[in-house]
C-alpha cells in the first residue's frame, strides 16, 4: 500500500526523531525487550534463525501503561491513531517496538485476518534487511512508513550484524465502515462497543 494514502504515516514520520530517541533510550535496558511469543504463543515458531524481540505499547486488549509512560512521545502519537488503538483494545492488533536481531530470519507466515493492515515505521535499518509480502520485496527506510496486508504470506530477514528496529502497528483496514468495525469487534474479538 502507498503510505501517502494514510494520514497516520505523515504523523508518525513527523515524530520519527522523537520515537527513535525514545526507543534507543529503551535499548539501554535490553532485557526490557522480551522474546516474541510471550503474548501470542505461536509467534515464537516464526523464528527460523536468530532472535525476534518486542516492547509492547498496545495489545492483548489493553494499553501497556508502564511501557507507554517510558516513551511518552510515541504513546501520544499512537493515541492519535484511533484505527490502531481501537483495534488493539478490541484484541485484534498491537503496537510494539519490534527488534529483529542481526542474522535473524522469520519464516513465511500469514496474519490472522484481512480486517487490518500493518504499518512499520523504520527506526534502525541496517543494510541487508528486507520483507517480502506476496510477490513484492521491500526494504525499510529510517523515518519512513511501510504499509502492507499481513494476511498475505510474508517473511522478514536481517542479514546484517546489527539490530533492525521498527515501530509496528496494526490498524483497521480503511475499507471497513465504522459499523463493520463494531460488528467485527463484537463477533471476532468479543469486545462490545457501547
Amino acid at each position: 500500500h502507498e503510505p501517502r494514502a494514510f494520514p497516520m504515516c505523515a504523523l508518525l514520520e513527523r515524530h520519527a526523531a522523537q520515537i527513535r530517541a525514545e526507543v534507543l533510550k529503551l535499548r539501554e535496558q535490553p532485557r526490557d525487550f522480551t522474546p516474541v511469543g510471550g503474548r501470542a504463543a505461536h509467534d515464537h515458531t516464526l523464528v527460523a534463525a536468530g532472535e525476534w524481540r518486542e516492547f509492547p505499547l498496545f495489545g492483548n486488549g489493553r494499553k501497556h501503561e508502564a511501557n507507554c509512560a517510558r516513551c511518552p512521545a510515541t504513546a501520544r502519537a499512537l493515541e492519535r491513531i484511533e484505527a490502531a488503538t481501537s483495534l488493539s483494545v478490541a484484541g485484534g492488533g498491537e503496537a510494539i517496538f519490534s527488534v529483529i536481531r542481526g542474522g535473524t530470519k522469520l519464516r513465511a507466515h500469514c496474519g490472522p485476518t484481512n480486517l487490518r493492515l500493518t504499518c512499520h515505521l523504520g527506526i534502525v535499518v541496517p543494510e541487508g534487511c528486507g520483507i517480502k509480502c506476496g510477490d513484492e520485496t521491500r526494504e525499510w527506510d529510517e523515518g519512513k512508513c511501510l504499509i502492507f496486508d499481513d494476511s498475505f504470506e510474508h517473511q522478514v530477514w536481517n542479514q546484517s550484524a546489527e539490530d533492525r528496529i521498527v515501530l509496528l502497528l496494526n490498524f483497521w483496514h480503511p475499507q471497513l465502515s465504522l459499523e463493520q468495525r463494531r460488528i467485527e469487534m463484537q463477533s471476532a474479538f468479543g469486545y462490545e462497543v457501547k
